[in-house]
């Protein structure tokens, strides 16, 4: 192969390498979000209850 070819390979596995890391980054920031809403039920003399709500609107 050409040298000229070569470096032009090379350089394209760089950038396509470096895409790679940056997505997987973006990917390690996500935090995973609940599918359900919550509601705090409070009753007097009771623990506080944590109710999910998985078939509301949103």
């Amino acid at each position: 192969m050409e040298k000229g070819k070569v470096k032009e390979l090379e350089a394209r596995l760089r950038e396509m390498f470096e895409l790679n890391e940056q997505s997987r980054t973006k990917q390690d920031k996500r935090q995973a979000k609940p599918n359900a809403n919550f509601v705090i039920r409070r009753r007097k003399g009771e623990q506080d209850k944590r109710i999910a709500l998985t078939n509301c609107a949103s």
